[in-house]
């Protein structure tokens, strides 16, 4: 399937599509030439339209002269690769294959083709954006141009005729309602369009106004902006020296060796010279290698995606997968270096991240005594050494500073396509340069860390958090986000109470009425009927609360093979065969998470909760899980409330850790949150 997805879309791209009226000189098995109308050209292939109606077939031999009178004479040999026509009346159109081309014609094909783009007569294939989105909402539009001006984020204004002029954000005030931008060159003839260059999309508005001022080009802000994103995975500058070097798949002699501009986990781009690496889109390179400093080079398969013009040159894009799994391994640590400069996963940064856990004021969340956490460090440490041997069920995030570690994140597996985010923590880092440190700088290379690498997982489709919800960076992050999107299906946040029982304590008597036992499979329908009319997909999905992925047994089998526990047990309540509410209990490696969020269980009324039967058959629940939790060695677990008559809660004596919301986007809006997470913590421009 791999080499039928490389095939087509190298089909798609391979070559330039001509702009103009080309002609070229076509024979077929010693017959007098035709001419033709070249419509698309290759290094390897071209394609010709004929003027005249023939017989050919694939694998019919062909001598092709190009542009004759206008470039040069030179007959190339070819061979007819595919031959269509749109109707039985029309002229065909001819694929062929150059066979055996000699290096001194591809670099006279190269010089036309170079010409001829320089004159504005190829065609630039059209990039379908993978998302569009019209942004109407005032507040985050000021969001958005903040973080443009504070980023002093490049963009393009682009006049109807097709000229453009290059553009950097350079004010901002929301009270006056304006943007500027600097410019080398004069204000141009409104209307015009803006395009802005952020994370990973653009920015599209129109401008039917503005006037030149200080300096600058001033605009009234936006009404109404269009982000367009046309990849999945975001490329950013390379932060050291890294190359790449290649024998030419057609002309092994050349060889082309350049320093990369960018990277991302599955592309690079660098600046060619055309004339001497012989690059075109469609070109495929067996195999590459990018060396980095300090590291043994990796070999990929690359692919050339584009070439394109720049200030400084031609920019060539390549997509890439690596040749093997030790390949992938190190390319995926050489990206993570580059990209993600600031933070490290790989290491023994338990001793350090205790240290920041105790500093930075975690321990105190939700009322908690830090002399508390003593008794988990063992079990603390000993688990995460687990999980950096199996990184594909989670890893930690840190972020180090002189003598520690500033800020942390973990992520686990608990679902079977969740991404379960954690243990989120921040401290200021000591000294004069600490204090110019900002906590969004921190905790955004943090974020973006933990969930980036994420994206090349399919198996990740949802990313799920238990949130205090009263934080202002959660609120203005993660809320904010999803709060945009729920109406889709895609994202939920829903408020919870976050409490704490313990195994310990003299829990009342179940009464001898009500049975508690495993469900029957009616029961189980019962409960799935009414988890579709009370919760959110994304939260069901993301939960693994559907019949097909409830028993948690693809979860399970993953997390023994790294000999760390995760487990799920149901029980309901019912009375006189009727069923009442059911508990979903759930329990996970000790350690994992020092607030113990995965040993917690989960109780859904059945029936109308406000019911003095349904409220004593949730508490008889909760004795049980009490003992479950004990029979495995916890002698704590959590319940997350979130029925809306809590009598039964306050009847067990659990300790309330505060109010919670839960927080769930989908896989499809990750690029979209993280270009929200970039503009949101930006610092302010001055």
């Amino acid at each position: 399937m791999q080499s039928d997805n490389r095939m087509s879309t190298r089909e798609a791209i391979l070559g330039y599509r001509m702009g103009t009226e080309l002609s070229a000189i076509a024979s077929f098995g010693g017959v007098n030439g035709a001419e033709c109308r070249l419509v698309q050209l290759s290094l390897e292939h071209l394609t010709l339209h004929l003027t005249a109606g023939a017989e050919l077939r694939p694998g019919q031999r062909a001598s092709v002269v190009l542009g004759p009178g206008e470039w040069w004479t030179t007959s190339l040999q070819a061979e007819v690769t595919d031959v269509s026509r749109v109707g039985p009346e029309a002229s065909p159109e001819l694929r062929l294959r150059f066979v055996a081309p000699p290096l001194d014609a591809g670099r006279r094909i190269v010089s036309a083709l170079e010409l001829l783009r320089d004159n504005g007569h190829l065609l630039t294939p059209e990039a379908r954006p993978v998302w569009r989105e019209v942004i109407h909402r005032q507040d985050r539009i000021l969001r958005i141009c903040e973080a443009l001006v504070a980023r002093g984020t490049r963009g393009v204004a682009r006049l109807a005729d097709g000229s453009r002029v290059e553009v950097r954000a350079a004010h901002f005030d929301k009270y006056e309602g304006v943007l500027g931008w600097r410019a080398d060159g004069p204000l141009p003839a409104q209307p015009f369009s803006m395009e802005a260059f952020g994370y990973s999309s653009v920015q599209y508005f129109a401008v039917d106004k503005a006037w030149y001022e200080g300096g600058m080009w001033m605009m009234p802000l936006p009404v109404e902006l269009t982000r367009y994103r046309h990849r999945w995975l975001r490329r950013a500058n390379t932060a050291t020296e890294c190359c790449l070097s290649f024998e030419h798949p057609l002309w092994p002699q050349v060889r082309v060796r350049r320093q990369l501009l960018d990277v991302s986990y599955e592309g690079l781009s660098f600046l060619t010279e055309p004339g001497e690496d012989l690059l075109y889109p469609g070109m495929r390179v067996p195999t590459m290698e990018v060396e980095m400093p300090g590291r043994a080079p990796v070999k990929l398969f690359a692919e050339v995606r584009n070439i394109s013009s720049q200030s400084k040159g031609r920019r060539c894009g390549m997509w890439l997968a690596p040749l093997d799994v030790r390949e992938e391994q190190g390319w995926r640590e050489l990206v993570d270096e580059q990209i993600h400069p600031r933070t490290r996963v790989a290491g023994d940064w338990n001793a350090g991240v205790w240290e920041l856990f105790e500093r930075s004021g975690y321990f105190r969340l939700s009322g908690k005594e830090p002399t508390k956490f003593a008794a988990f460090k063992a079990q603390f440490e000993e688990t995460h050494e687990k999980l950096q041997r199996h990184p594909r069920l989670g890893y930690r995030v840190v972020r180090p500073m002189p003598g520690g570690v500033e800020g942390t994140a973990s992520v686990l597996r608990p679902y079977e396509h969740t991404l379960f985010a954690h243990q989120l923590a921040r401290q200021q880092p000591p000294g004069p340069e600490g204090r110019g440190a900002t906590a969004r700088e921190a905790l955004r290379d943090i974020y973006l860390r933990t969930l980036e690498p994420s994206q090349l997982d399919p198996g990740v489709k949802w990313y799920l958090a238990y949130c205090e919800a009263n934080v202002r960076w959660i609120r203005l992050i993660n809320f904010d986000f999803a709060s945009w999107y729920e109406d889709t299906g895609q994202a939920a946040v829903m408020p919870f109470r976050f409490m704490e029982g313990k195994t310990d304590w003299e829990w009342p008597a179940i009464p001898e009425h009500l049975e508690l036992e495993a469900p029957t499979p009616e029961e189980l329908s019962q409960l799935f009927s009414h988890l579709e009319k009370t919760r959110p997909l994304a939260y069901r999905e993301a939960l693994d609360l559907v019949p097909e992925r409830f028993d948690l047994g693809t979860t399970r089998a993953r997390w023994d093979t790294a000999k760390l526990t995760r487990e799920r047990e149901v029980l309901v309540a019912r009375a006189g065969g009727k069923a009442l509410a059911v508990a979903i209990l759930e329990t996970a490696e000790p350690g994992l998470n020092l607030f113990h969020v995965l040993d917690g269980v989960r109780i859904i009324p059945l029936q109308d909760e406000a019911l003095p039967e349904v409220q004593e058959a949730m508490l008889a629940l909760l004795s049980r899980a009490s003992r479950w939790y004990q029979a495995r060695g916890r002698s704590v677990f959590v319940h997350y409330v979130e029925a809306r008559v809590e009598d039964y809660a306050r009847r067990a004596q659990l300790t309330d850790l505060g109010e919670g919301k839960v927080w769930i986007i989908s896989r499809s809006l990750l690029p979209e949150f993280l270009e929200h997470l970039c503009e949101a913590s930006t610092p302010r421009a001055e």
